[in-house]
C-alpha cells in the first residue's frame, strides 16, 4: 500500500515588491521632511535668510580676497558697506514718509471730488438692476421652500452673546513694543549668521561634506556649483531690480508723484517677492496719483510709464540677465514659489527660486537625486537624464 507523501514547499514567500517599498519610504520621507520645515520655520528661515544674504555678498568678499586683502577685513569692510546702504535708504524713506504724512490730508477734497465722479460708472445700470433682484427673488424662494420640509419641532438656533473685553492702551503698547522687538531680534540672528557664514564658508563647507558622506568629490562639486549659480542669479536679480527702480523713481519724478524715490526704492525691494512683489510696487505710486491730482492725466502717465518698465522688464531685461544662471525651468519656478509661499508665506517666495537651483545642482551630480534635475531643470529629458559626471581633477 503507497502512502502519498505531503509535498512541503520550501520556496519562500514572495517579498514585497522594492518599487512599492521605496515609494512608501520616500513619500513618509517626504512627509516628514515637509513637516519639519513647517514646525522648524522660526529657526529655519533666519538660517535660509542669512545663507541666501551670505551667497549675495560673497562674489564681493571674493573680490576684495583677490585683491590681497584678509578675509576677515573683507568681510567686515562688505557688511559694512551693505549695511550703510541699507540705513540710508531706510533714512531717505523715512524722511519721504513724514513728508507724504504731512502733505496727504490737504487733497482729502480732492479725493472725495473723484470718487462722487466714479460713483454713477460704479452704480449698476437698470439691467443689472434688475438681474440682482431677480437673483434675491429665487434665493428668498429657495429658502421658504426649504424650511416647509423642516421638522415641525426644528428651531433656529441660539445666538451665544460674547462678551469682549477691550485691551487698554498700555497692554497694545506693550505688544507693540514685543513685535518689534522680535523682528530686530531676528535681523540680528541673520546678520550675525551671515558674517559667520562668509567668515567661516571653508570650513562649514567641510563640515557639511563630512556629514553628508558618500561620494566626497561629487558633492563638493555640487555645493560648489550650487553656491556660483545662486550668487549669479541673486547678483543678476540686484542688478534687474535696480534697473527696474531706478527709471521708475526717475519717471515718477518727472511725472510729480509725491515720494518718487520712496516709490521706486520700494519697487526695487518689492520686485525681489515674485509675482506678488511686483503688483504691490505699482499699487502705491498709482494710489498717490489718484489722491494728488485733481485730473486723471498723472494717473495716466504713472501707469504708462508702470506697464513700459513692466513689458521691458520681463520680455528683454529677465532674459538677457538671467539667461542660464538658474538653470531652472518656468513651470518649476512657479510650483516652488506656490510650495514655499504654503509653507513659509512671503519669505517663502524670496527663497524658492534659490533653494530650487541647490535642488537642481544636486539631483544633476547626485544619482539618488537625479529625479530633481529632470523635473525641474530646463534641460531637456534626455540631457537632463545624461547629464555628465564629475571627474575630480
Amino acid at each position: 500500500m503507497n502512502i502519498p507523501h505531503t509535498v512541503i514547499s520550501t520556496t519562500p514567500a514572495q517579498p514585497v515588491m522594492p518599487g512599492v517599498q521605496r515609494f512608501v519610504l520616500c513619500g513618509a520621507a517626504l512627509a516628514l521632511g515637509i513637516l519639519g520645515l513647517h514646525f522648524g520655520k522660526a529657526l529655519l528661515i533666519p538660517l535660509a535668510l542669512a545663507a541666501l544674504l551670505a551667497f549675495a555678498l560673497d562674489p564681493a568678499v571674493n573680490w576684495l580676497q583677490r585683491r590681497r586683502l584678509p578675509r576677515g577685513l573683507a568681510v567686515g569692510l562688505v557688511m559694512t558697506f551693505a549695511m550703510t546702504g541699507l540705513l540710508g535708504a531706510a533714512a531717505v524713506a523715512t524722511v519721504q514718509v513724514g513728508e507724504l504724512g504731512q502733505e496727504l490730508p490737504t487733497h482729502r477734497q480732492n479725493i472725495q471730488k473723484k470718487l462722487r465722479e466714479l460713483r454713477p460708472a460704479l452704480t449698476p445700470s437698470g439691467t443689472t438692476r434688475e438681474v440682482t433682484r431677480l437673483m434675491d427673488m429665487v434665493a428668498r424662494e429657495v429658502e421658504t421652500t426649504t424650511r416647509a420640509f423642516e421638522p415641525p419641532g426644528t428651531a433656529a438656533p441660539k445666538v451665544q452673546q460674547v462678551a469682549v473685553e477691550t485691551r487698554s492702551g498700555s497692554a497694545r503698547t506693550i505688544d507693540l513694543v514685543m513685535t518689534v522687538g522680535v523682528q530686530l531680534a531676528t535681523v540680528a540672528l541673520v546678520l550675525i549668521l551671515a558674517v559667520i557664514m562668509l567668515l567661516q564658508r571653508a570650513e562649514l563647507r567641510d563640515r557639511l561634506l563630512r556629514l553628508l558622506g558618500g561620494d566626497t568629490p561629487r558633492m563638493a562639486a555640487a555645493l560648489t556649483e550650487s553656491g556660483r549659480r545662486v550668487s549669479r542669479y541673486l547678483t543678476a536679480q540686484l542688478m534687474v531690480n535696480l534697473g527696474y527702480g531706478l527709471p521708475m523713481a526717475l519717471g515718477l519724478w518727472c511725472i510729480g508723484v509725491p515720494g518718487a524715490w520712496l516709490w521706486g526704492g520700494l519697487a526695487t525691494v518689492l520686485r525681489f517677492v515674485p509675482y506678488l512683489g511686483p503688483a504691490l510696487g505699482a499699487v502705491f505710486p498709482l494710489v498717490l496719483a489718484f489722491a494728488v491730482d485733481p485730473g486723471w492725466s498723472m494717473v495716466l502717465w504713472t501707469l504708462g510709464l508702470i506697464a513700459t518698465l513692466e513689458l521691458v522688464s520681463n520680455n528683454v531685461v529677465e532674459p538677457l540677465a538671467y539667461g542660464g544662471s538658474t538653470g531652472v525651468s518656468p513651470l518649476a519656478v512657479l510650483l516652488s514659489a506656490a510650495f514655499w509661499a504654503l509653507l513659509w508665506g512671503p519669505v517663502g517666495l524670496v527663497l524658492a527660486t534659490p533653494l530650487t537651483v541647490c535642488l537642481v545642482v544636486m539631483g544633476r551630480h547626485l544619482a539618488p537625486l537625479r529625479f530633481l534635475d529632470v523635473l525641474f531643470s530646463s534641460a531637456p529629458p534626455r540631457q537632463a537624464v545624461s547629464a555628465p559626471s564629475y571627474t575630480p581633477r
